[in-house]
């Protein structure tokens, strides 16, 4: 059988696009194969085998910038990993390869290259990652979040297709969201994220923050991820707040959460506002500043200057501020649907769509309509 496969992971926001390509792919090619590889210990290992996807690791490690031992040692795994995914690729009639970037990706695309294998690549961010502009010199085709990002490839390879979304995400209801999340009738939802492995200085301001958020007028109610290593310490603080508060260490079931919110506090990685923006919803962004190329405050500014969005650097975020930008838009319905509505602007829900069809081009496979 031919197949693609898919590398992708060691972020959520390398793994949730890929995971909207290839239910995209499954619809329209439906007797096309699709395998995922990425990292053993990676988010990947855990989420695409729970979303019925076959996956198969593949030995890899992080690179680090100031670190240059990193580089060499995560040099050697790729090539170890390489090795092995070059019989993974031939085992499963691989096509194609698509990934969406980071290092758990590198061993796939290293042994696809080696195979003459087509390779798709897609970048979510507005400055690409150190894999996607290696790999992207030999990709047949480039897909890219936004035309900022275009000017990293090959001319003639690139397409802007958006940032990709999952259909459930796409599709969820907010009444059945705000069941499910327990949120009362007429409550003001904020949903507070940082991304798959959690934000500390997110997690420090909302704690100092939820005294203030129970003075205001405005019923509010709070759904928390803090991501797994701050679940155990933060659960007293959520349990004694002013407000109500669902705190989640990570959470499925992200459909419903942004289904159910009416504001948005969380990072700026290209997967989170893609998903944002689709849904509409308008949101107070902490960039990381400490990610690659800061890509963070890059895209942070463009959802910023578009009108969609707060931007708080991380340096300035205390709970106060955090309190007062939630209690401005919690108060002011007016501001707060503008925000959505430019926000929604900046969406592309037919990027998974989009990116699909360009592998199966690749592929010369005609799509069922």
């Amino acid at each position: 059988m031919d197949s693609v496969v898919i590398a992708a992971g060691g972020t959520g926001g390398h793994l949730y696009p890929a995971l909207a390509v290839a239910g995209e792919l499954a619809r329209l090619a439906p007797g096309l194969g699709l395998r995922f590889t990425g990292g053993a210990a990676g988010i990947e290992a855990r989420v695409v085998p729970a979303e019925g996807w076959s996956f198969t690791p593949l030995e890899s490690s992080a690179w680090h910038r100031g670190r240059p031992l990193t580089l060499l040692t995560g040099s050697v795994r790729a090539l170890r990993g390489a090795w092995r995914a070059r019989g993974f690729l031939r085992h499963e009639g691989a096509r194609a390869v698509f990934s969406t970037g980071g290092f758990p990706a590198a061993p796939a695309l290293l042994a696809a290259a080696a195979e003459r294998i087509p390779i798709v690549l897609h970048e979510p961010n507005r400055r690409p990652g150190v894999v996607n502009r290696f790999f992207g010199r030999v990709a047949s085709c480039v897909t890219v979040g936004d035309e900022a990002a275009a000017s990293a490839f090959p001319r003639g390879r690139v397409r802007v297709t958006g940032v990709p979304v999952r259909r459930a995400v796409l599709e969820a209801d907010r009444a059945r969201g705000r069941r499910t999340l327990g949120i009362a009738d007429g409550a003001f939802a904020v949903l507070v994220l940082g991304g798959s492995q959690g934000a500390g200085a997110i997690n420090r301001a909302m704690t100092q923050a939820l005294p203030g958020l129970g003075s205001m007028p405005e019923p509010l109610s709070i759904v928390w991820l803090s991501g797994r290593a701050g679940e155990a310490v933060l659960a007293p603080v959520a349990k004694a707040a002013p407000v109500p508060v669902r705190l989640f260490g990570y959470l499925d079931d992200m459909a419903s959460a942004l289904a159910a919110a009416d504001l948005v506090v969380g990072r700026a990685g290209a997967s989170t506002l893609a998903e944002i923006a689709a849904t509409g919803r308008p949101a107070v962004l902490v960039p990381y500043p400490h990610a690659a190329a800061d890509h963070q405050a890059r895209n942070a500014e463009a959802a910023g200057q578009a009108g969609a969005a707060l931007v708080i650097p991380e340096r300035e975020l205390t709970g106060t501020r955090l309190a007062e930008a939630i209690g401005a838009l919690a108060g002011d319905p007016a501001r707060l649907a503008d925000m959505g509505r430019r926000s929604a602007e900046l969406g592309r829900p037919d990027a998974a769509r989009d990116v699909a069809l360009a592998i199966l081009e690749i592929m010369g496979i005609e799509a069922r309509a």
